[in-house]
């Protein structure tokens, strides 16, 4: 058979897939808080020790930050974990703590040094030390609504080892931020909403619920520490104790500000190498998750429907484009109109993205570079002083 016709074949099967991969995903994004709320069987509402590592004053921080404390819960307190005795994030959350007297609320120094993420160390004193068996792990940047603490908790059943939120990008306050809340809200959210709805869950660190006792079961430290991609090797450590990680049906609204360029793309960059180190085949498939080798294939196949390759190009970009914008608006995101700018850029960056992948193991964590994998000694003793 001719080459070119096999390619053309070829393309328009693969174009077949990626549309069709599009629609489920979308569909399934729409669907996942009702499906995964049915799953969310639990009732009491244990003592939660709340964990809010810090490092970084950025924009936001303190409304993020704050949010942790207004949950509608009825027993939790929070310990935040520095690196640093004294430094600006430090001092804002002693203006918080001030803010919330009724809160039991402590700094930790964390003084660990033995993990590949910068992150794990920092999580080792509040988790080691924290008072309740449930910890709840959350970002600087990223908002909880006061019902989330117990909507999240509903979750956590007997056979969850590990309650995770799917993230959702606001506060856009630049091109760059659109750019990448087209990234998060879109392939990446897909893909997770559409996972949640088959009954699968992964490790997305913006917020992790789980039972010390579990994590400690599973390895503790030692499962986690050899990677930056912690969230998903303790997803991995639950699964190998016979609990499940889930995804809660209430998503956690990440808050971006303004961006830049060179940020997004190190981030981006560490994720997929982590996907790349740790999930070899999801990320060998990320590429059909894309709208730009789609919109290729569809001006290969076009012409078996004897329609010009451009007709092909401009059909499943429009196609793509508008499938999109219209689960935004469905899911009550940020748009720009800017987004048909936001949404070239963004194809372009996610193909440098992942080849780039392919090719480093060094990536940029909050500024510093690290090797995203490495031989991690043992972790400490449990008795460490924070």
């Amino acid at each position: 058979m001719n080459p070119a016709v096999i390619l053309t074949w070829a393309a328009a099967l693969y174009w077949l897939a990626a549309m069709a991969l599009l629609v489920i995903s979308v569909v399934g994004t729409i669907l996942q808080p009702r499906i995964a709320a049915r799953r969310a069987a639990r009732r009491d509402q244990p003592p939660v020790s709340i964990v809010l590592p810090v490092k970084l004053l950025e924009d936001g921080f303190e409304r993020t930050q704050e949010s942790a404390f207004a949950q509608l819960y009825p027993a939790f307190d929070v310990t935040v974990s520095s690196t640093e005795g004294e430094s600006p994030a430090v001092r804002k959350m002693r203006e918080i703590f001030a803010r919330h007297p009724e809160r039991p609320a402590r700094v930790l120094l964390s003084t660990a040094r033995f993990a590949a993420s910068p992150k794990v160390d920092n999580l080792y004193a509040p988790f080691m030390q924290a008072a309740h068996d449930v910890i709840l792990m959350k970002d600087a940047n990223v908002m909880l609504e006061p019902e989330a603490l117990a909507e999240h908790i509903r979750q956590l059943t007997a056979e969850v080892g590990l309650v995770c939120a799917i993230p959702y990008c606001a506060k856009l306050d630049n091109f760059p931020a659109h750019v990448e809340a087209a990234i998060i809200n879109g392939p990446h959210a897909r893909m997770l909403f559409l996972a949640s709805c088959l009954g699968q869950g992964h490790g997305v660190g913006k917020i992790m619920l789980f039972r010390r006792s579990d994590f400690l079961r599973a390895g503790g430290f030692d499962a986690i520490s050899h990677t930056v991609g912690e969230d998903n090797a303790l997803a991995k450590a639950i699964r190998r104790i016979g609990k499940r990680p889930v995804f809660s049906h209430w998503p956690v609204r990440q808050e971006l500000g303004a961006r830049a360029f060179a940020d997004v793309y190190h981030r981006q960059v560490r994720w997929s190498v982590i996907r790349r180190n740790d999930e070899l085949l999801s990320f060998l498939l990320e590429p059909i998750c894309q709208a730009f080798p789609a919109v290729m294939a569809g001006g290969l196949a076009a012409p078996l429907i004897g329609a010009p390759p451009a007709a092909g190009v401009v059909a499943t970009f429009l196609a793509w484009f508008a499938l999109e914008t219209l689960l935004s608006m469905a899911k009550g995101w940020q748009l720009s109109l800017a987004a048909p700018a936001v949404f070239i850029v963004r194809e372009a960056m996610m193909l440098a993205v992942w080849v780039n992948a392919w090719m480093t193991d060094r990536v940029v964590w909050a500024r510093d570079k690290v090797h995203a994998r490495v031989a991690a000694p043992p972790a400490p003793p449990a008795q460490e002083e924070g």
